[in-house]
């Protein structure tokens, strides 16, 4: 389950890092479709890293 959720975490991660990114140094210049893409392309990288981290995260047992 963890190998499932760690190859669409570093996907989407990736995915929406390089799509914002070009537009995210020119924000306050963009129309409100260019600040919902890049609002979007933040939610993917959100979700890629939640992905993450529930791929990574150590199984903790108690005892």
């Amino acid at each position: 389950m963890k190998k499932l959720a760690l190859i669409p975490g570093i996907l989407l991660t990736l995915l929406g890092f390089f799509q914002g990114f070009r537009y995210l140094v020119d924000y306050n210049s963009l129309t409100n479709y260019g600040k919902g893409y890049v609002w979007g392309s933040l939610f993917l990288v959100a979700t890629g890293l939640v992905f993450l981290y529930i791929g990574l995260k150590k199984n903790k047992t108690n005892g």
